[in-house]
């Protein structure tokens, strides 16, 4: 006969990681009735954290190893400690990048987007950086995935691509995301052009808009980029000439973006 521990474990395995109120959760679903969290955690959790079957990823947060893994060695999938920290996020930037299978590396970085409300201490997990963004929209070109019996909260590609655009310190700078939107297939443009209508930036509309018939050049994935949806683009371009990137001289005028932008751009993308 299968005790409560033993089913409870079992029951934490199949989701892989559990906050602390999960746990609480699934235990009075198995004994059927309401259990006080010290009562789990002194008769339950404990106990599993010394067999190794629980690995403690930060205070709250817990990680069930598989019976074959040591606890030591064990490193639970990053985007389902991810998901987990907040209930109110969206994994975006460069964390999206590799969830969609694009990013052109792997990083450490794993970024959570969240309200300043809900902001979280950034951390760190063994050899994993788990950041928080701060953003107020959660909910437009947000999507729900599944992955890995769980739903996970992702930026849509579209939005994906505007977040990376508009903050591309978080997409591992203009090189690495260059070369990883270059891959990113399946993209719907007019949705795009959505997604900077919620930001309403004139300086993303240009960024945005150049880089894309850049990526049309150089990619089948973006081949099918209309001219009419550019012109739409360039029609909320401002009258003042703005710098594509301050740090990285000397530039060249980009007429149709109103762009100075550095010499070197468009070499990025060689070499993918």
């Amino acid at each position: 006969m299968v005790s409560k521990t033993e089913r409870l474990y079992l029951e934490l395995l199949a989701v892989g990681v559990v906050t602390f109120e999960d746990v609480v959760a699934r235990l009075g679903e198995i004994t059927g009735k309401p259990r006080d969290a010290k009562y789990v955690y002194s008769k339950y959790v404990w106990g599993l954290l010394r067999e190794g079957k629980l690995v403690r990823v930060r205070r709250g947060l817990y990680a069930a190893v598989p019976p074959l893994e040591k606890p030591k060695d064990y490193l639970p999938d990053k985007f389902l400690v991810a998901s987990n920290i907040r209930e109110r996020y969206y994994l975006g930037y460069h964390t999206a990048l590799e969830f969609y299978g694009c990013a052109y590396s792997f990083f450490n970085e794993v970024y959570v987007v969240v309200r300043k409300g809900d902001r979280f201490d950034a951390f760190y997990y063994k050899n994993l950086h788990f950041r928080p963004v701060f953003l107020e929209n959660l909910g437009v070109e947000v999507e729900e995935k599944r992955y890995l019996n769980r739903i996970i909260r992702v930026s849509s590609k579209e939005r994906t691509f505007v977040d990376c655009v508009d903050r591309v310190e978080y997409a591992g700078g203009w090189e690495e995301a260059l070369k990883s939107l270059q891959s990113l297939g399946g993209v719907n443009f007019d949705k795009i052009f959505n997604v900077l209508s919620i930001y309403r930036k004139d300086f993303l509309f240009r960024k945005v808009g150049f880089v894309l018939e850049l990526l049309r050049g150089a990619s089948v994935f973006y081949k099918d980029l209309s001219a009419e949806l550019l012109k739409d683009i360039k029609s909320r371009v401002g009258k003042n000439p703005m710098y594509l990137d301050l740090k990285h001289g000397p530039f060249y005028y980009e007429r149709d973006w109103n762009l100075y932008v550095p010499k070197d751009f468009k070499s990025l993308l060689r070499g993918v």
